[in-house]
């Protein structure tokens, strides 16, 4: 039964659907049709039940509604982790695109814990909620194939690539392969690498756009200047991974890190042995965070559009929500922004 609650004095009051149909004079199945929008009802008649509404100040039980006709108006927004700051501005746009279109949200922490993906997942299955953007899809994640044939599912930044479920990213590859001509254009031969160990679609496309275009400009591919962090990208790892490149004798002159937080690490690494960025050591990032500026030097990065990854995300589930339908890839444009991490190298 669907109530709202008045108190006048110490006596709590339970307004019901039948006390507004006892006010308008009509039955409860009128005013459930004027609640709900739907089937047919005189003007007269809907009239009388609007007065009755004003008049007992009646609010409808919108939650309980929702759940009987299994609609929660909910979206999840499954992270890895909330300690990289490339998160927060692609949740934000989901946020906001939802909040727009009346919906939800809820964070969801996955810390690459499988159990716990599966228990967030299980919310959609229980009606809880009503699709997921999944930012920590594996790209060999084979079992979201499954989940998105059931539920409605869209992937944002990374996916599985061996399969048609909706997804929204850049082109990683092309972007990994632009950095690597932008430093050899000021001269940089010695370009290392700073990667992932995580199994995202995003740190393979960067790596191979790393290579690729190596090989392109016919350097040689030195496994030895190719180094890897933890899978969140976290600062220590970045400081850990670009020392194993920077302690070489025959040291790379520049260096891509597949993240900013990553490439933030890689500069302290670089001052901690008296190695002057960019002077005498050239970084790039990837993300454009807005930690990218607060620094000295200003971080050259791959600007990513965050926030409308985010609203794309969301928009996207949302029309699947609604259509059905959950196909699809949008790839959205980056920049390449140049700051003060990079110089000419000289001679």
């Amino acid at each position: 039964m669907e109530y709202d609650r008045k108190t006048e004095g110490m006596k709590e009051i339970m307004i019901t659907i039948a006390d507004v149909a006892r006010e308008a004079g009509v039955s409860v199945a009128t005013v459930s049709r004027v609640l709900n929008k739907n089937g047919p009802v005189s003007p007269a008649a809907h009239e009388k039940v609007a007065l009755a509404i004003a008049k007992l100040n009646y609010q409808p039980n919108v939650w309980g509604r929702r759940l009987r006709r299994k609609e929660s108006k909910m979206l999840l927004i499954l992270v890895p982790t909330i300690s990289n700051p490339f998160y927060s501005s692609i949740v934000a746009g989901i946020e906001d695109e939802a909040r727009r279109c009346q919906f939800g949200t809820m964070l969801c922490i996955v810390n690459g814990d499988e159990v716990r993906e599966r228990e967030f997942i299980e919310l959609l299955f229980d009606g809880q909620a009503d699709g997921a953007v999944m930012l920590c899809v594996n790209k060999d994640n084979r079992h979201i194939k499954e989940i998105a044939d059931k539920v409605p599912i869209v992937q944002c930044c990374e996916f599985f690539k061996d399969a048609d479920i909706a997804h929204v990213s850049v082109d990683n590859f092309a972007a990994a392969a632009q950095v690597v001509r932008y430093l050899h254009s000021l001269g940089h031969k010695k370009i290392g690498f700073v990667g992932s160990v995580n199994q995202f679609i995003s740190s393979e496309d960067r790596r191979r756009g790393y290579e690729a275009e190596l090989e392109k400009l016919g350097l040689p591919i030195r496994k030895e200047y190719m180094a890897y962090a933890d899978r969140d990208y976290s600062f220590q790892s970045g400081i850990s991974a670009a020392r194993q490149l920077l302690d070489r004798p025959d040291r790379p002159t520049a260096m891509f890190c597949i993240s900013d937080v990553l490439a933030m690490g890689a500069i302290r690494a670089a001052g901690g042995l008296g190695i002057r960025v960019p002077e005498e050591l050239s970084v790039v990032g990837f993300d454009d965070v807005e930690y990218a500026t607060m620094m000295n030097p200003m971080l050259t990065t791959v600007s990513q559009p965050l926030y409308p990854l985010g609203k794309t995300s969301a928009r996207m589930l949302i029309d699947q929500i609604e259509s059905g339908e959950g196909k699809g890839k949008i790839f959205l444009e980056h920049k390449l922004v140049i700051r003060d991490s990079t110089a000419r190298l000289e001679p």
